[in-house]
C-alpha cells in the first residue's frame, strides 16, 4: 500500500473513479474549491498497485473570529472503495490530513459530516445558532408589503467585486480571494446544492447578497450564505421563496449575528437552536488561543488577560484563571470554546471571567463548503 500522501496528477484518473463510485458521479467537478492543482497535496490518499483506493480532501486557509486571523482546514470527500473498508485506509488518510494541517500551522478543523471516523478525533458539533422556517403561509403581512420595494437579481460578473466587499465586512467569515470565487462560481454547487448568487438592490442601490438554490432543485431551499444589510435581508425572503419556486425556505442566523436574530422575532418568525453545519476539532489548542489573544486583551483587559492560561498535553486540555483550572479532552475543550453543551457541564469554572468570553463565534461554511 502506497500512502497516506497527497494527489499526483497521475492519480486523479483512479481519485475520479473513487469518487464517482463511492459518493457522487461528477463530484470532482462540482467541487472545485477541493480538486483544483494548487490544492492537490492536501488531498491525502492510500494507494495500491497504483490506483487511488481511500481518500480525505483538505482545504487550508485563513479565517477571522472578532477580528483575529486564524488558520483554519475544511475536510470534505472522504471514501474509501468498498474491497478496501476496515483496513484502517480512512483513518490512516484523517490522521495524515491532521498531520499536515498541524504542520502547515492550522488551528481548527471543521468536518462536513459526523461518524465514529471523526469522533473519536475529537470532532463534535459546536455553536448555538437559530434556524428559521419561512413558509407562504406564515409569511408575516408586513414583510410581504415591504419586499415591494427591494429587488432581488441574479449576480452579473460585474457585480462580483461587490459581493466580495459586502462579505469582507462580516465580523466572523472565512478569508477570501478571488480565485475562491472562481471556483464556486465555476462549481456552481454551494453547501451541496447548485445555487445562484443573488444581489439585493434597494432604490438602485446595492444591500447586500445571498446565495440559494437555483430554481427546479428537489430539495427544500436553504440560503447557503448571506452578508451585508440584515433589513434588507430579511426584506427580500419572499422573493427568494419566488425565486426557488418553494412554499417553504430556510436560513440560519449564527450565535453572534444578533441583529439577525432579533430582526426575525420581531417579524414574528419562530427560531429553532441548532448546532452550525459541520463538526469542529482543535489542531493546536496553544496557537488558536494565542491568535485569539488580541479578543482576550479588548474583552478583558490586559493584566486579567495575563492570568488566563491554556494549556495543552498530549490529549488533556487544560484552561487556567488564576488558582482555578478544568482540564478535559480534544472534544470537551471544543465545546467549551464554541458552545453546545450545557453550562452545568462546565461547573469546577466558577469565575465569571469564562462567561465575558465564551462561547466563541462559530464559522459558517458558505462557499468553503467541501
Amino acid at each position: 500500500m502506497d500512502g497516506p500522501r497527497g494527489v499526483r496528477s497521475e492519480d486523479l484518473p483512479s481519485l475520479r473513479v473513487l469518487t464517482d463510485r463511492v459518493m457522487r458521479m461528477g463530484l470532482m467537478d462540482q467541487y472545485v474549491q477541493l480538486f483544483h492543482e494548487e490544492n492537490y497535496d492536501n488531498l491525502r490518499i492510500c494507494a495500491d498497485n497504483g490506483i487511488c483506493v481511500s481518500h480525505v480532501g483538505m482545504t487550508e486557509g485563513e479565517a477571522l473570529l472578532h477580528g483575529c486571523r486564524i488558520q483554519v482546514a475544511c475536510i470534505g470527500g472522504v471514501c474509501t472503495l468498498p474491497e478496501y473498508r476496515k483496513q484502517g485506509l480512512a483513518s490512516a488518510c484523517f490522521d495524515d490530513a491532521l498531520r499536515k494541517a498541524h504542520q502547515d500551522g492550522v488551528d481548527l478543523m471543521i468536518v462536513s459530516g459526523d461518524r465514529s471516523l471523526y469522533r473519536m478525533r475529537g470532532c463534535v458539533h459546536v455553536g448555538g445558532d437559530l434556524h428559521f422556517e419561512l413558509t407562504l403561509d406564515t409569511l408575516p403581512a408586513d414583510l410581504a408589503e415591504r419586499a415591494r420595494t427591494i429587488a432581488l437579481e441574479v449576480m452579473t460578473q460585474e457585480e462580483l467585486p461587490l459581493v466580495m466587499n459586502c462579505y469582507r465586512a462580516e465580523p466572523v467569515r472565512f478569508a477570501r480571494s478571488p480565485e475562491d470565487y472562481g471556483r464556486a462560481l465555476q462549481s456552481v454547487r454551494v453547501m451541496d446544492r447548485p445555487s445562484d448568487f443573488l444581489v439585493i438592490r434597494e432604490g438602485g442601490a446595492f444591500r447586500g447578497y445571498l446565495i440559494a438554490p437555483k430554481p427546479g432543485v428537489e430539495a427544500q431551499p436553504q440560503i447557503a450564505e448571506f452578508a451585508g444589510d440584515r433589513h434588507a435581508i430579511l426584506t427580500v425572503l419572499p422573493h427568494v421563496l419566488r425565486h426557488c419556486g418553494k412554499d417553504r425556505l430556510g436560513f440560519t442566523a449564527l450565535s453572534h449575528d444578533l441583529l439577525m436574530q432579533s430582526l426575525c422575532k420581531q417579524a414574528g418568525l419562530q427560531g429553532e437552536a441548532r448546532t452550525t453545519p459541520g463538526t469542529v476539532t482543535l489542531v493546536n489548542f496553544p496557537q488558536f488561543m494565542e491568535r485569539m489573544r488580541p479578543y482576550l486583551l479588548e474583552a478583558l483587559g490586559k493584566e486579567t488577560a495575563a492570568r488566563l492560561r491554556f494549556q495543552q498535553d498530549g490529549e488533556r486540555y487544560l484552561f487556567g484563571f488564576d488558582g482555578e483550572e478544568f482540564a478535559t479532552d480534544r472534544a470537551g475543550a471544543a465545546h467549551f470554546l464554541f458552545g453546545a453543551r450545557p453550562n452545568a457541564w462546565f461547573a469546577p469554572l466558577r469565575s465569571a471571567v469564562w462567561g465575558r468570553l465564551l462561547p466563541l463565534p462559530t464559522l459558517w461554511y458558505g462557499i468553503n463548503y467541501v
